[in-house]
C-alpha cells in the first residue's frame, strides 16, 4: 500500500535525483530547482532555502556569494556541499533561486519542504487500532515494514489461510496434532496472526510487520493442547527456519519437555515470546516464565497494566493487550483483549528488528527491545511491566544496521615464509566463505569454506594458489561472504602482491639507541632465501667504523644484527645518526639490493619545563587544576598527581609522545573527589632512545569548593515517647543549624551553628517547643543548614509526623 507522504518525498528524490520535471515545477537555466506550485505554503518554510554549491568552495567564499543577494548560511553539510539559508521575511523564495541558480557556483536550489516522519496505512479499520499509535507503529514503519525473508511460527489453533489479511502470507502450514497441513481454522490464532502481519491491502486493518511471512502450527485438539503438541510445534517451526514463534497459550505447569525445546529453539537463534497469563495474580505461566523464552504481559490504552494480565519475576515486557481489533477466521474482524493479543506485538516487533538486520542473536534482539520500550511502574525492570511496554519505533531506530568489514594489507610482500594476515568483523554467527581472486576475478585459492564464525575473525593467506605455487607479483582481491539462514553479506578488500620469494633482505625503520641505557641494539631482518649476507656500520660521512660480519652464509630466515655501539677499535662512538648498510651475493653469485637501516645513537636525556596553572585549586567539579608541558624532544610522557605522602592519585597521561595542556578534575583513580590539600604534579618521561627523567611541578593547594550535600529522611513518624532521634550525613564539613518549624513559626532550635565534620551525624528532639512544652499532635518540618569555610551553604528540610 502507497502512503501520500512516502510518494511525495519519493517525487522529491526523483526531482532530486534526475533533470527532467513534471509540469509543475520550474526549470530554471538547466539547473536542478525544484517548486511544486501546488504545494500549499504550510508545507514548506517560507523564509528558507537548500543550496546546493560547486564542490570545494570555502566557507569565506560561498558567504561572500550570499551576502550579495542578502542571503545568510545557517549550516553547511560538508560531504555533499548542501547548504540551509535563510532569505529575508516576504520573500519571493522562486524568484530567489532563480537569482541564486544564476550563480555559476550554485548547481541546486529547492524549498526546505516539511515532510512527515510517520507511515499512516490507508486501512479504514486502521483508527479501531489503537495500540499502533501507542506504540508508535507509523514511524517505525518508515524505517521498515518488515522483510519477506522473515518468518514468525504462529503456535497455537488454526489460523484461517485464505483470509484477506494474511493471503500470500503462509509458508509451512502444520498440524501438530494430527500430522500434515490440514486443520481447522479457528477465531484465536487467526486474531494473532494478523496483529503481526496483516497486510497493507487498502482494506481491514494494518498488521505490526505486514511484509513478514506467517508459519501456521495448530497445537490444539478441540479446547486443549498438550506439551508434547507444542514441542513438536517448536520443533517443526526450528526445522522448517522460523526466525520468531509467538505462543499466546499457557499452563500453570512446569514441563521439562518444553524446557528443553524452548532452549533447542534459542540454541537454533530463534526468539520466542509468550503471553504471561491472564489470571491476574504472581502465578508463574508456561512457557512464558522458561529462561529462553520473552514473557509478555497486557497494558491497557492508558499504559496501566491490565487488571488480568498475570505479574512477577518471569515477566520480560508489556504491550497492549486489551481491546485488540484484529482478522477472525470467517474472513472477519473482531476486538479481543489478553495477554495472548500483547505477545504477537512484540513477536512483531521482533520481527521487524530482524527485518533490519537479519544477523542478530536471540540474546541481541532482545537486548535491543529491552533498550526499547517505554519504562512504566517503578523505574527500571519491575514484576508488573518487566523492562517496560515495548515501543516499536525505538525498536527499530535502536537497532544496528547489519554491517561487515574486512581488513587486509595494502602490501604483501610475499617470501615464501611470511603470511598475509586478515581481520575481519562480522554481523552475527554466519557461515563464513573467503576466497582469493586475481585482477580478473579468477578465484586463485580458498582459505575458508562455510565455517561456522561469529564475532572478529582473523585469517591468513600463505601467497599459494590451487596449485601449490606463489602467485606472481600484482593486485588480488580479498573476497568475504558471510551468511546465515535469512541473509547475506559480501565484502572486498584489495592487496598488492610483491612476490620476493628470491634472494632478498627484508628489513625497514629507524632504530633510536642509547648505550647508557642498552648495551646493545639488536636489529631484525629476514632474508628471503640462502646468501652470503654482509653487515657494515658507517658514520654520516659513509665511512666505515664497524664491520658486523662480511660474506655470512645464511639460509632463508629470520635474524637480528647486534651492535655495541662502539667501532672497531672498541672506543664508544658520539652522539649522531650512523647507518647499518646490510649487502648479499645470492647462490648465483648475483649481488642482490643494499638496504640502509639509520642508528640514531642519543645518550642524551630529555628535559621539560612544567607550568602550573594559579593556585590554589578551587575544585567545585566543573573547574579543572591545568598544567602546561613543553618537552625538549618526543618522549614518552606519563603524568600523575601526587598527594603530600608521595602517594600516586591518578594518572592523567600515559607514556603519550606529545604533552602539551594536561587538566585534572580533582578526581582520583576511582573518580572519587579527593581531601583538601597540598598536591602536585608528577612527570615521567623517556625518549625514543630509551633515556629517561623524572620531574615535578610546585605544590599547589587544593580547596574543596563543592556545595555541601545532606543526605536524611523526607519523612519522620514519631508518637514522642521519648527522644527523637534524627540521622543525617554531611559530604563535608561546616557549620549546621538545625530548627523544628510548623510552618513559619519556629517550634524548636536544636542546632545552631555547631562545627560538624563530614560524615554520618545525628540530633535529637524531645518533642517540645522553645518554652519546653510538649507540642501537640500534628505535622512539622525540620531544617538542617551548613555553611561550609567558603561561604558556600545547603538545606535539607524533612517532614515529622506526630501522632
Amino acid at each position: 500500500m502507497r502512503y501520500l507522504w512516502s510518494f511525495g518525498f519519493l517525487l522529491l528524490s526523483l526531482s532530486f535525483m534526475t533533470s527532467s520535471v513534471s509540469a509543475d515545477v520550474v526549470n530554471i537555466n538547466s539547473k536542478a530547482l525544484s517548486f511544486d506550485m501546488n504545494v500549499k505554503p504550510k508545507e514548506f518554510n517560507d523564509q528558507e532555502l537548500i543550496v546546493k554549491f560547486n564542490p570545494h568552495l570555502s566557507k569565506t567564499e560561498r558567504n561572500t556569494i550570499l551576502k550579495g543577494i542578502n542571503v545568510t548560511e545557517d549550516a553547511h553539510l560538508e560531504e555533499s556541499d548542501f547548504s540551509f539559508v535563510k532569505v529575508p521575511k516576504g520573500t519571493d523564495l522562486t524568484k530567489m533561486a532563480q537569482i541564486l541558480l544564476g550563480k555559476k557556483q550554485i548547481i541546486w536550489a529547492e524549498p526546505n519542504y516539511k515532510v512527515k516522519s510517520t507511515y499512516i496505512p490507508q486501512e479504514p479499520n486502521f483508527q479501531k487500532q489503537w495500540y499502533l499509535n501507542k506504540i508508535q507503529m507509523p514511524k517505525a514503519w518508515d524505517i521498515t515494514k518488515g522483510s519477506p525473508h522473515i518468518t514468525v511460527a504462529v503456535i497455537d489453533d488454526g489460523v484461517q489461510q485464505d483470509h484477506p489479511e494474511l493471503k500470500g502470507k503462509i509458508v509451512s502450514p502444520y498440524n501438530a496434532v494430527s500430522g500434515g497441513s490440514r486443520y481447522t481454522p479457528h477465531e484465536h490464532a487467526t486474531h494473532v496472526a494478523g496483529i503481526i502481519a496483516a497486510s497493507f491491502n487498502n482494506s481491514g486493518i494494518a498488521g505490526i510487520a505486514p511484509n513478514v511471512k506467517i508459519m501456521p502450527i495448530n497445537v490444539f485438539n478441540g479446547d486443549e493442547a498438550s506439551d508434547y503438541a507444542v514441542a513438536l510445534g517448536i520443533k517443526y517451526a526450528v526445522d522448517h527456519h522460523a526466525d520468531v514463534i509467538n505462543m499466546s497459550l499457557g499452563s500453570p505447569n512446569y514441563s521439562a519437555l518444553l524446557d528443553y525445546y524452548t532452549n533447542y529453539a534459542k540454541s537454533k537463534g530463534v526468539i520466542l515470546v509468550a503471553a504471561a497469563g491472564n489470571d491476574g495474580t504472581f502465578t508463574k505461566t508456561y512457557p512464558a516464565a522458561f529462561k529462553a523464552v520473552d514473557g509478555v504481559g497486557a497494558t491497557d490504552s492508558s499504559d496501566h497494566r491490565a487488571y488480568y494480565s498475570n505479574k512477577g519475576s518471569f515477566i520480560d515486557f508489556t504491550a497492549p493487550g486489551s481491546n485488540i481489533y484484529s482478522s477472525i477466521n470467517g474472513s472477519s474482524y473482531a476486538n479481543l483483549s489478553g495477554t495472548s493479543m500483547a505477545a504477537p506485538i512484540v513477536s512483531g516487533v521482533a520481527a521487524l528488528v530482524l527485518s533490519k538486520n537479519p544477523f542478530l542473536s536471540p540474546n541481541q534482539v532482545e537486548s535491543v527491545l529491552k533498550r526499547s520500550t517505554i519504562d512504566l511502574g517503578r523505574k527500571g525492570r519491575d514484576d508488573y511491566y518487566g523492562y517496560g511496554r515495548i515501543d516499536a519505533y525505538k525498536a527499530v531506530r535502536n537497532t544496528p544496521s547489519s554491517t561487515a568489514t574486512i581488513n587486509t594489507p595494502k602490501t604483501y610482500t610475499m617470501t615464501g615464509k611470511n603470511k598475509a594476515a586478515f581481520s575481519l568483523k562480522l554481523p552475527g554467527q554466519v557461515k563464513l566463505t573467503i576466497s582469493i581472486k586475481d585482477s580478473s576475478g579468477k578465484t586463485i585459492n580458498s582459505i575458508l569454506k562455510n565455517k561456522i564464525s561469529s564475532g572478529k575473525v582473523s585469517a591468513f593467506w600463505n601467497g599459494k594458489s590451487l596449485n601449490g605455487k606463489f602467485v606472481p607479483t600484482g593486485t588480488y582481491k580479498v573476497v568475504m561472504n558471510a551468511s546465515n539462514s535469512r541473509a547475506s553479506i559480501s565484502k572486498t578488500g584489495m592487496m598488492k602482491v610483491i612476490n620476493h620469494t628470491y634472494a632478498a633482505i627484508l628489513v625497514s625503520g629507524e632504530y633510536p639507541f642509547s648505550p647508557k641505557v642498552s648495551k646493545t641494539i639488536k636489529i631484525p631482518y629476514q632474508l628471503t632465501q640462502k646468501a652470503k649476507v654482509s653487515a657494515i656500520v658507517t658514520d654520516p660521512a659513509g665511512k666505515t667504523i664497524k664491520k658486523i660480519f662480511v660474506n655470512k652464509s645464511l639460509t632463508a630466515g629470520k635474524y637480528s644484527i647486534v651492535w655495541d655501539g662502539k667501532n672497531t677499535k672498541g672506543q664508544k662512538v658520539k652522539d649522531s645518526t650512523y647507518r647499518l648498510v646490510l649487502s648479499l651475493i645470492d647462490i648465483h653469485n648475483k649481488k642482490g639490493k643494499t638496504k640502509t637501516v639509520p642508528i640514531k645513537v642519543d645518550t642524551v636525556r630529555p628535559s621539560g619545563k612544567i607550568t602550573l596553572a594559579s593556585s590554589p585549586f578551587k575544585m567545585d567539579t566543573k573547574n579543572k587544576s591545568t598544567i602546561n608541558l613543553q618537552m625538549s624532544e618526543i618522549a614518552k610522557t606519563s603524568v600523575f598527581v601526587t598527594n603530600e605522602k608521595g602517594t600516586i592519585i591518578k594518572e592523567l597521561l600515559n607514556k603519550r609522545l606529545k604533552a602539551a595542556a594536561i587538566s585534572w578534575n580533582g578526581q582520583d583513580a576511582k573518580k572519587q573527589f579527593v581531601m583538601e590539600g597540598k598536591y602536585r604534579y608528577l612527570i615521567m618521561a623517556k625518549d625514543l632512545a630509551g633515556n629517561s627523567i623524572t620531574i615535578q611541578s610546585k605544590w599547589f593547594n587544593l580547596q574543596d569548593w563543592r556545595v555541601p550535600i545532606i543526605q536524611s529522611e523526607k519523612e519522620v513518624y514519631s508518637t514522642l515517647q521519648g527522644k527523637l532521634p534524627i540521622a543525617y550525613t554531611l559530604s563535608k564539613g561546616g557549620k549546621v543549624t538545625i530548627e523544628v518549624t510548623q510552618g513559619e513559626t519556629l517550634i524548636k532550635s536544636i542546632k545552631n551553628n555547631l562545627v560538624e565534620n563530614s560524615g554520618d551525624q545525628s540530633f535529637q528532639w524531645d518533642g517540645t517547643d522553645i518554652s519546653n512544652q510538649l507540642v501537640s499532635i500534628g505535622d512539622y518540618q525540620y531544617k538542617i543548614t551548613i555553611l561550609d569555610n567558603y561561604g558556600l551553604s545547603k538545606f535539607f528540610t524533612g517532614n515529622i509526623h506526630i501522632e
